[in-house]
């Protein structure tokens, strides 16, 4: 990691990408950017357009970033596609995330596309997805995570998300702290731009109100509802028409990896991304909110995350046992047995994701995996078919 946008501007102007051929939408937050630009993009193709998506991280393969009208992109295209780019920028000794951020851009334009919707990677003001100027920007709920990269504190982490506002894009958030929101509405003042609310936009247009995504979850009405907003400010800059059964039709998919996503079975699984203190709040809510109560916990963290504030959090989705396996092929992760004794007695620390999912599906229905996205990339390498009908 190596912030800045030194890199990425130079390789823009190489590669004629500088200003985007398709319009563009970036997403910025802490929790809920990969669920909003999966609902925007739904959208977009729902209305006719066609749309890239490009999100992050991935569980089994890089591919599943880069997605074509909702597909991924082929081993072939991408292929094509980082060789142009490593051909032109092979000096600038890009970080891993500024060349894919690249690879789908070159791609986007290549395909001619109507809308690229970007999901940034880590803040705002030096990700590599701020190179370019969005039609667009939008806000998701932003949290503690990353402390040590864009913190400390929470007024810190808001500040660098808000460094991706631009005088020339629209922005609008959804939900967050008062905190949260003086900053973004101070740097909207000091950059000349525009700061919208979802609630602000929807409320202009009644029939949008009662849409309701298929995700489980409240959350999800949240990210739903900023997508929303994103897609008509978009069609109004872009005099695009809104059709609220396109919409309707967009967001009725049921299925996301790894957010709420559950997998049916003897016994069910529960498969969530959550990793931070905020997103296992979120979590807490939503499956209390659905009336569900895992049987069985399996969960392990980074190193660099919060454990002291997840843990109560984590206590409070089981009153089963709680199995934290070892990731030791991730150097991140912590400990299984370091993260077991914070837990306390309930929790058990074992050897491999395999053995954890092993022990808690004889323990408890249903069986809930969160805490880490390289958990549940784990999870995915021993059931790829999970990841597949999503």
């Amino acid at each position: 990691m190596r912030l800045g946008l030194d890199r990425m501007q130079i390789a823009q102007k190489r590669l004629g990408i500088s200003s985007p051929r398709p319009a563009l939408v970036q997403i910025v937050g802490t929790n809920g950017k990969g669920s909003t630009a999966f609902f925007l993009s739904r959208i977009a193709q729902a209305h006719g357009l066609r749309t890239g998506l490009f999100t992050s991280p991935h569980f089994l393969s890089f591919r599943e970033r880069i997605r074509l009208n909702g597909r991924l992109a082929s081993p072939d295209q991408i292929l094509a596609w980082a060789n142009h780019v490593l051909g032109h920028a092979w000096d600038l000794e890009l970080t891993y995330f500024e060349l894919l951020t690249l690879v789908a851009m070159h791609g986007f334009h290549e395909e001619n596309l109507d809308l690229a919707v970007l999901e940034a990677g880590l803040g705002g003001s030096n990700d590599a997805t701020t190179a370019w100027t969005p039609d667009i920007l939008l806000f998701t709920p932003v949290g503690l995570d990353h402390e040590q990269i864009i913190g400390p504190g929470l007024e810190h982490i808001a500040r660098n998300k808000a460094g991706a506002t631009k005088a020339a894009s629209a922005s609008i958030t959804g939900p967050q702290e008062r905190l949260v929101l003086e900053v973004f509405r101070e740097e909207a003042g000091r950059r000349s731009a525009r700061l919208m609310t979802a609630e602000d936009i929807l409320g202009r247009c009644p029939a949008m109100n009662d849409l309701a995504p298929g995700l489980a979850g409240g959350h999800q009405l949240d990210n739903a509802r900023l997508a929303l907003a994103g897609w008509m400010e978009l069609c109004a800059a872009k005099q695009w028409q809104v059709n609220s059964a396109s919409c309707r039709a967009a967001l009725s998919s049921i299925s996301w990896p790894g957010r709420l996503q559950r997998i049916a079975g003897t016994p069910d699984i529960i498969l969530d991304g959550a990793h931070n203190t905020p997103a296992l709040q979120t979590l807490a809510r939503s499956l209390e909110g659905l009336g569900l109560r895992p049987g069985a916990l399996v969960f392990n963290c980074m190193r660099d995350k919060d454990l002291q504030g997840m843990l109560p959090w984590v206590r409070r989705l089981t009153n089963g046992p709680i199995f934290v396996p070892e990731l030791s092929m991730y150097e991140r992760a912590r400990s299984a047995r370091e993260t077991a004794d914070a837990l306390g007695s309930a929790a058990c620390p074992v050897e491999s994701v395999a053995a954890a999912l092993s022990k808690a599906s004889l323990a408890g229905n249903p069986v809930l995996v969160c805490g880490s996205l390289y958990l549940l990339a784990e999870v995915y390498r021993h059931h790829p078919q999970w990841l597949e009908c999503c």
